[in-house]
């Protein structure tokens, strides 16, 4: 299956496991009441509206999502190795580990959670699946509210690769919008803002709005260059319109 062009290529790295084997044992998870009581164990997954715990010495139990105010766990070394096979290239790959990860974690209140819901539309997308990428984004709205922004990324990337461009321009506006707000970009938003500001210029060149799209590749690639390879492509996209295009500004 062809790879997408506007496939996502840069994402955040996943803190890894650091224990020694040698330990007698490993950090339990937690699961903080919104009573303030604390439960401890090994979480296993999410089964409707619960959270499935592990207790140490046996036996389990379902904690209610509407009653869990923090989760602590460390993202799983199937995320990591996921996020390994995806900007290594192994799109398709990747997007079948994620869809493992969602069904057994999705709506489980963690940042690697959600980005894993997030990672998983970017990965079909990557693979040429936009169909599933669209439907991905769609749960990870659902799952995830305060994820619309980068479900609304992906969304724009689908919407260029179908040249609806308004539809792109639409999607991207309130995100980008944003960045005017901020010299130092969180770690969730600078990857974002490149990658949104590189198409921002895909849009404007199709329009013709060549200054306008220089100015949104320069963004990209020197403003906010948290995305090497949105980056990269926007310096590229630049430096082709100033060579087409002699006298080229940004404006």
């Amino acid at each position: 299956m062809k790879a997408s062009p506007l496939a996502p290529r840069a994402l955040l790295a996943v803190a890894a496991f650091g224990l020694l084997p040698s330990l007698p044992c490993a950090a339990q998870d937690a699961v903080v009441l919104k009573s303030g009581l604390t439960r401890e164990g090994k979480i296993t997954g999410v089964s409707g509206n619960n959270v499935r715990l592990q207790m140490e010495g046996g036996g389990s139990t379902g904690i209610p999502l509407s009653d869990v105010r923090e989760i602590r766990m460390t993202a799983p070394p199937e995320f990591d190795a996921a996020v390994k096979r995806l900007t290594g290239g192994d799109a398709a790959g990747a997007a079948t580990d994620l869809q493992r990860i969602n069904e057994a974690y999705a709506g489980l209140p963690a940042p690697w959670a959600e980005r894993a819901a997030a990672l998983l539309g970017d990965a079909k997308l990557a693979a040429g699946d936009k169909e599933g990428a669209a439907a991905a984004y769609e749960n990870l709205t659902k799952t995830y509210p305060s994820a619309t922004g980068l479900a609304n990324l992906g969304r724009a990337r689908l919407a260029v690769e179908a040249e609806d461009y308004d539809k792109a321009a639409s999607l991207l506006g309130p995100m980008l919008a944003g960045s005017d707000k901020t010299a130092l970009p969180s770690a969730a938003d600078g990857p974002a803002f490149s990658q949104g500001y590189y198409l921002m210029g895909r849009i404007k060149e199709a329009a013709g709005e060549h200054q306008d799209a220089l100015a949104n590749y320069l963004k990209s690639s020197a403003l906010f260059p948290f995305d090497k390879n949105a980056a990269a492509d926007a310096q590229k996209r630049a430096d082709a319109l100033r060579a087409e295009h002699a006298g080229l500004i940004a404006p």
